[in-house]
């Protein structure tokens, strides 16, 4: 497998390989990620004929630890981060791991079992080469997974590597597979099926989108994550895939597995799409069997025919073959066959028998699946001919559980059963017999399962019954066992509303009447599945962001209610807006939800501002524009001999100040010096948080500031466009409130706003005026919960406070709604690295490629005019110092933007760069530059291919990219102009046009920042 993998890193080193929660690694990435970590394992005696444990949540990392381990030559030995302690010792020891990599969370899971772990980021790892180690042979093992068995003892099977290659040489007929394909990886590794989902999307060429754990759990998300990844792959069990839906995700192929496939579900998905029903054991590498493409009002599908160098046989119990429509029990020979059970020579003799049917020596393994065949030469599946069931998914032997339940003190006898008292609602039931009336506590029961059993094999319900019924055989009578209530019967009533809430979700999901506040969900009969459905319920009524690892951890309402609040929006945000809103309003944002009674009632008659502004408070002066603020500032308290204190977050004072300084060590001697001797008499640096209670300070500190300071600049803000509203209101709107707070305390004090043009967004064009009341033009906002936006309505909030503490209280505001912000033309190398404008310019430098245009051509195939607007740094910091300070007593909005209609866009910019001197090529195809750009980008070295705008491609898949229209003005920027020229802010009294000066700076900065070579 390394060596196949090789060969596909040699085809396509710079394609992506793996894409998991928004960033990707290329096939050379994966590659010497995994190198490196293989040779720190090989240190530690990983080799053929040893394993290594990996026990991770689906993620990049396990991928890497997966591939590196094969590379060392060992086997990876999977371990479900959900299983109970006692089966990682079990596994850890009858497997022998020689090490064991997972994450820093879960590293405690192996402490004291004599197991050295790793993790995949540590130091020591990345300091090893990233050269490939010799190769592993087709006949070494390549994984171990653990199933159940029937003795109550789970048993290794052990899987080669030829094996594995055998299967994806056989891979689905029709399966979309190759450069240009993404398949899902959704599959615990502990699962057989995460084989086929990763080897075949990374032995040919595609791309492997890694399903978060969360979002796993979430139908609604997941939905979402396939169409935004364009996922043309997706594995599945019948179970999971029936709570999707086929819409929007027409171009997907799907393969169900697992589980059996019931019609109803072909006639959904089948239509315009490749479908197929995959079968096979673990012991037979995963999938031996598949349909053809189904297709929809055909009934129940087949399990198929056997696949390429597979060989089946359906047999009777004297090894007879029997006719086709006649049911038997499956064999399955061919190179399909692991090797066996890791140390249980015994049972691998008894279930991988002498085949009869072939040369001497020849295996076959005995499915316990009973099957028929079809005239057409596919295979019906009909269930299982031992006590090995499929319940979502997973083989469960219930020899095993019912050991588990006969260990159990108080436990006569017991039996294990699945029942399906609901068309489609297979439940494992455990009934037992006491060892004297009365003695089982049947709670305490199911808690000491819990510490045996993975939650898969945990009965819905346990049943104490006086005798088990037997047949006049003697043999168990099933159908006499008596039907479940699936509940405890003491029952505790909700009290709250919270608690009410999630009982009344319990109920609906399960379909029963009541449930109590200790009943757990999976006592009443709750399993994998109708707990996906139960969180993505609790998550769109709370506004929560609950897993379904936190339901197991957590299975009554009480123990969930008390999770809730770990995972809920904050109450803050629930408070003010509701729980989960789709809207969110301006009439939600009252200083009630915000400002304590003491604090209003006092605001009116407090005095007013000062004549002089002696002492500002600034927030966000570590920030690209708060440094030039800091600047700003302690030049014009320097005439006032006052004081500039900053708020950083730090440890200490001392901290916060050795933070603030170093933004200013960034690449221009100059800087650094002015910056010492304006600081050394004028700067207080103190410790705090705009987004805690009182800033983070103390009583005292607080008090301090009340008392002392004449204007608050708030320029502070998480800027994250990958964040919801609701994770972005306690930084940025609770922390604006905090600062409305302390300027109405002691006396009014003025504030000055950073807000973002971004505002405007949702707002028609026209109605998008500095004059205008923001609640006005923008009473109701989108809030879907998703990452559109939410930083500009984080923003939106906390300007329709401030409109309300001027409104209601007096006090004096200016909001400065800021476009782009371009570099500074003094200083050199002082650039903001993570806009786009900054990103953009590294990359069309660092690769030497730019499009003819970056925008839509005119009809005649011309360059069109565009309004890219942006203003130097050092500009807008003098512009919101000088403004901000007159504001005394009124309410002003300034649009920060670029007013000038000089046809100028990214074009130009890069017109002006060649002109500089810089080697710039131009590509007259914009696909085809794209193309070429991207290949580029991916070979630079890894700091500047990190500040490039190769995540954003990776993120926008580049591949379905276009040329825009270009952008035009969408704001009056009337009142900025004239409030400019009257107070005479920058060089030329007037905002300044973009120049090629302003774009060669990113140029110098980014190759005296070492991130470009000289041009």
């Amino acid at each position: 497998m390394p060596e196949l993998f090789a060969a596909q890193v040699a085809r396509t080193p710079d394609a992506v390989a793996v894409s998991f929660g928004g960033a990707t690694m290329t096939y050379r990435e994966l590659d010497a990620a995994a190198n490196r970590l293989a040779r720190h394992l090989a240190g530690l005696g990983a080799a053929r004929g040893e394993c290594v444990a990996v026990a991770f949540p689906r993620s990049a990392e396990a991928i890497v630890a997966i591939l590196a381990v094969l590379k060392s030559g060992a086997a990876y030995l999977p371990i479900d981060p959900a299983v109970p302690d006692s089966r990682v010792d079990f596994v850890v020891g009858d497997a022998g791991p020689v090490a064991a990599v997972t994450t820093a969370e879960l590293a405690s899971r192996f402490a004291g079992r004599g197991v050295p772990v790793v993790e995949p980021d540590a130091p020591a790892v990345q300091a090893m080469p990233d050269t490939a180690l010799p190769l592993p042979a087709a006949h070494d093992i390549a994984h171990i997974i653990y199933t159940s068995g029937t003795t109550g003892v789970p048993k290794g099977v052990a899987t080669t590597h030829a094996n594995v290659t055998q299967l994806l040489a056989t891979l689905h007929v029709g399966l979309p597979s190759g450069p240009n394909e993404a398949w899902s990886q959704w599959y615990s590794y502990a699962f057989d099926a995460s084989v086929e989902e990763i080897w075949g999307a990374l032995l040919h060429g595609s791309r492997l989108v890694i399903v978060p754990e969360a979002v796993a759990a979430l139908p609604d998300d997941l939905q979402a994550l396939l169409i935004d990844e364009r996922v043309t792959v997706l594995h599945q069990t019948p179970s999971a895939v029936s709570a999707l839906s086929p819409r929007a995700l027409e171009s997907v192929a799907l393969v169900v597995a697992a589980e059996a496939c019931s019609a109803e579900l072909v006639d959904r998905w089948a239509p315009g799409r490749v479908m197929t029903n995959a079968y096979g054991p673990t012991e037979t590498t995963m999938c031996v069997a598949v349909s053809p493409p189904l297709r929809a009002g055909t009934g129940t599908p087949p399990i198929g025919a056997p696949v390429p160098g597979a060989a089946f046989f359906v047999l009777d119990r004297w090894l007879r073959a029997v006719p086709v429509g006649t049911v038997g029990e499956l064999y399955v020979a061919g190179r399909g066959l692991g090797a066996g059970y890791l140390r249980r020579p015994g049972l691998t003799a008894s279930r991988f028998v002498a085949c009869p049917f072939g040369e001497p020596g020849r295996r076959m393994y005995r499915t316990g699946d009973l099957v028929r065949w079809r005239a057409d030469g596919q295979l019906d599946y009909l269930g299982r001919a031992d006590e090995q069931v499929k319940i979502r998914g997973y083989r469960i032997e219930l020899g095993e559980i019912q050991a588990a339940l006969a260990a159990v003190d108080s436990v006569d006898q017991a039996v294990v059963v699945v029942r399906e008292d609901r068309p489609g609602d297979k439940r494992l039931v455990g009934y037992v017999t006491e060892s004297a009336p009365g003695a089982l506590d049947v709670q305490a029961a199911r808690a000491g399962l819990r510490e045996t059993l993975p939650p898969f094999m945990i009965p819905a319900a346990l049943v104490v019954i006086d005798a088990l019924p037997l047949t006049v055989n003697g043999k168990l009578d099933t159908r006499a066992l008596p039907v479940p209530a699936y509940r405890d019967a003491d029952y505790r009533a909700p009290g709250t509303d919270l608690e009410r809430l999630l009982a009344e979700a319990y109920a609906e999901v399960l379909g029963l009447d009541r449930v109590g506040l200790d009943d757990s969900f999976f006592d009443l009969g709750g399993d994998s599945l109708s707990a996906m459905r139960l969180i993505a319920t609790l998550n769109k009524t709370l506004g929560a962001h609950l897993t379904v690892r936190t339901l197991f951890s957590a299975p009554t309402v009480a123990g969930l209610r008390e999770r809730v609040h770990d995972y809920a929006d904050d109450p803050r945000f629930v408070q003010v807006h509701g729980s989960a809103p789709t809207e969110v309003h301006a009439r939600d944002l009252t200083l009630e939800k915000f400002l304590d009674a003491d604090t209003l009632a006092g605001a009116s008659a407090l005095p007013g501002p000062g004549a002089e502004v002696r002492t500002v408070l600034l927030t966000g002066a570590t920030g690209f524009l708060g440094r030039y603020l800091t600047l700003q500032w302690l030049e014009r308290l320097e005439l006032a001999d006052g004081t500039l204190i900053c708020l950083v977050r730090a440890a200490s004072d001392e901290d916060a100040r050795r933070r603030l300084e170093q933004t200013f060590d960034s690449g221009d001697p100059r800087l650094t010096k002015y910056f010492h001797e304006l600081a050394a008499d004028r700067l207080e640096v103190v410790v705090g948080d705009k987004g805690e209670p009182n800033l983070g300070l103390s009583q005292r500190d607080w008090q301090r500031l009340a008392d002392t300071v004449d204007l608050i600049v708030d320029a502070a803000a998480v800027v994250n466009g990958a964040l919801p509203y609701s994770e972005l209101f306690v930084p940025n709107v609770v922390g604006t409130a905090e600062l409305i707070r302390l300027a109405l305390t002691g006396r009014r004090k003025p504030i000055s706003y950073v807000s973002t043009a971004n505002v405007g967004d949702p707002i028609e064009p026209s109605a998008f005026r500095e004059d205008a009341d923001i609640r006005v033009v923008s009473p109701t906002r989108k809030n879907d919960g998703s990452r559109v936006n939410g930083y500009g309505n984080s923003k939106w909030a906390a300007e329709v406070l401030l409109r309300e503490a001027h409104e209601r209280c007096g006090l004096p505001v200016a909001v400065f709604r800021s476009g782009m912000i371009l570099a500074d033309t003094t200083y050199a190398g002082q650039l903001n690295l993570s806009d786009l404008v900054t990103r953009m310019v590294l990359s069309v430098l660092a690769t030497g490629i730019a499009p003819t245009s970056f925008y839509r051509l005119d009809a005649q195939g011309n360059r069109q005019r565009a309004h890219y607007d942006g203003l130097p740094v050092e500009f807008v910091a003098e512009a919101i110092a000088t403004l901000g300070a007159q504001v005394v007593d009124g309410f002003e909005t300034y649009h920060v933007m670029n007013s000038h209609d000089d046809g100028i866009g990214l074009d130009e910019y890069v017109d002006w760069l060649i002109e500089a001197g810089y080697p710039i090529e131009r590509v007259d195809d914009f696909g085809a530059w794209l193309r070429q750009f991207e290949a580029r980008l991916r070979a630079l070295p890894d700091r500047t291919r990190e500040h490039s705008i190769l995540a954003v491609l990776s993120a926008a898949n580049s591949a379905a990219l276009q040329p825009a229209a270009p952008p035009a003005r969408f704001a009056s920027t009337d009142r900025f102009r004239a409030a400019v020229q009257d107070a005479k802010v920058g060089p030329d009294n007037d905002i300044p046009h973009v120049s090629p000066a302003v774009v060669v700076q990113y140029a110098v900065g980014l190759q005296l920042l070492g991130l470009v070579e000289g041009g």
